[in-house]
Order: structure tokens, then sequence, then C-alpha cells
């Protein structure tokens, strides 16, 4: 059973199966260019804050940064309630127009009920949310409504992603289950991080739980753990039936990556630095963070390039939602 070439989620067709998931201070217009000159098929922003959109915070619009017009790019929205998400929708519609055109270059929205960090369990959102289901299927409903009004046009695709609970006792109880139900009468596809929230990136992904979602599902689904290469993902496309993976902690090791999973040709790390550097100063970073990343990211590359041995630091859930 070989993995598929190509991913369909609504209507989007990818040209490949590996997406490129929305890490926090990793996932701007740059870096999403340079994953998909490696073989992804649809970048993700980082998780953006709903509630910032409905406010019209301008740190938060900055992040819906989908500048670049050759590589496709999906939003990721941290949502609370349905009324959110509409309010959403029609502020990003209504800015596409005007002061952001850039918006109307958003091809898929994906919510996000897997970040574990405090702030957001504090308020009731991400996996906190995943046992909260009549608040959930409402907030699945509206995502398909506004897809099917085409209340932002380019929005081709609307998907979720989720953890398999809160902590242990809600992965023994599958929490998650439920969630695959509601969504295969509502979302295009949906992403399944084989943790629960207070695992940390570095314990071990559970890929049972997300061959029992895809038994379940009815739509794609997306498996997301710790694939570092094309061996990787079919082996675990092989257990648990996934028909794509989303890539975070390989990408942040080498944005290339996707070459190894692809089955492409990596370029020589001369060639490969080349391209991110152009990839880089071509879109600025959207904020510090960004910067920041990419400036540890070239260093490490640079002296790749130049024959030294550099050790792989991959950062802990920060940056990995």
């Amino acid at each position: 059973m070989s993995f598929p070439r190509a991913f369909t989620t609504g209507g989007l067709t990818l040209k490949s199966p590996y997406l490129l998931a929305p890490m926090e201070g990793v996932s701007d217009a740059g870096f999403r260019r340079v994953c998909a000159q490696a073989g992804a098929g649809l970048g993700y922003t980082e998780m953006v804050r709903a509630r910032g959109i409905v406010k019209r915070n301008k740190s938060t619009l900055a992040l819906v940064d989908t500048v670049d017009p050759e590589v496709p790019a999906g939003v990721q929205l941290l949502v609370v309630n349905e009324r959110e998400l509409r309010d959403t929708f029609e502020i990003l519609a209504e800015l596409s127009h005007s002061t952001h055109p850039h918006f109307s270059r958003i091809v898929a929205v994906d919510l996000n009920f897997g970040c574990p960090s405090s702030d957001v369990l504090r308020i009731g959102a991400g996996p906190a949310m995943l046992k909260r289901r009549a608040k959930l299927r409402a907030i699945f409903e509206a995502l398909a409504d506004v897809k099917r009004r085409a209340v932002l046009p380019s929005v081709a695709s609307v998907s979720a992603k989720i953890r398999l609970g809160l902590n242990q006792s809600e992965r023994a109880h599958k929490v998650y289950l439920p969630v695959v139900e509601m969504a295969n009468d509502t979302l295009d596809h949906l992403t399944v991080h084989g943790r629960h929230a207070q695992q940390r990136s570095r314990d071990a992904p559970d890929w049972r739980a997300i061959g029992e979602a895809k038994a379940h599902s009815k739509i794609p689904v997306v498996g997301n753990g710790d694939v570092v290469t094309g061996a990787d993902a079919q082996r675990m496309h092989q257990e648990t039936g996934c028909d794509g993976v989303m890539i975070a902690r390989a990408a942040i090791v080498d944005p290339c990556c996707f070459f190894a999973l692809t089955g492409a040709p990596e370029p020589a790390p001369a060639a490969k630095l080349a391209r991110i550097e152009a990839a880089f100063a071509l879109l600025p970073p959207t904020r510090d963070k960004h910067r920041e990343f990419r400036e540890e990211l070239l260093a490490r590359l640079r002296a790749q390039a130049s024959g030294q041995r550099v050790e792989a630091r991959v950062p802990e859930n920060a940056h990995l939602r």
C-alpha cells in the first residue's frame, strides 16, 4: 500500500499529500515558499486568534500573511464559538476588498483544537473544546455554512486539527472519535495529532489512534506526529491508512525535508542555502519571532554549506501547534 501522490480536500487538489503545519514563530510566507519548493502541497499560517481579527487588531491581521501569489496558503484559526467564526469570515471578506487584498488568496481555513498552551486551555479553547460536543458541532456547522455561502470566495477547503483529548483520561475514553463523526458531514478533512494535550513533542505519538480516527472517517484524515523521512511517512500510512501527513518538527530541522518525503533529489547544500536566502529576501518576516527563527535556520544552513557538522535543535511545544 503506497502513500498517495496527491491530496484532495474540498475543492483543492494538491500535488503533494505533505502539508506544512501552522507553527508559531515559524510558518510565515517566506518559510511556506521554501517548503512548497521542496514539495509541500499546502502550508498554513501560524495560529491566528479569531478574537483578534474580530477586534481588527493590527498585529493579529498581520499574521494572515497570504502575500505570496505563487504559493497556496491556508489560515489556521483559534475560535471559541460559532459567532466569532462567522464574524471572522465577514471581516476577512470585507478587508480583502479594501486594505488587505491578499486575504483573497486564502484557499483553506483550518480550526485549531490541538494547541496545548495554558492560555488557550484557560479560555476553554483548543483541546479543551473536544468534549464540549454541542459547542463543537455548532462551530463545525458554522464553518461549513460560511464556505457553502462563499463568504470568502477563495476558501475551497475547511478543516480542523485535533489532539486525542485534554489528558490521558480523555484519550482513554476516546473523546476524539465523536469529533470525527461531527467532521464527516461538515468538514473537508481532519488532521489528527497523535498525542493528548499534556504530552510534549518529544513524547511518542500514538499512531493507533490516528488509525481509529481513519476507520471512523468518511473524509480524508491527515496524520500528525513525528514524521521525518519518506520511510516514516510510508509506515504511518500503512499503519493508519491516513491520506496525508502534516509536517512540523522535520520542517524546523530542515525545510527541505520535503525532498526526502516526495522522493525528489535534494539540492546541494549551497543550492539549498541560496534558494532559502532568496525566498526570505523576497518575503520579509511577519514579526520578530519569525526573524529570529530565520537567522537561526540560516546560520545552521550556512555552517552545513561550509562543510561543518551541525546538530539540529528542535524547539519544544512553543513552536509546534
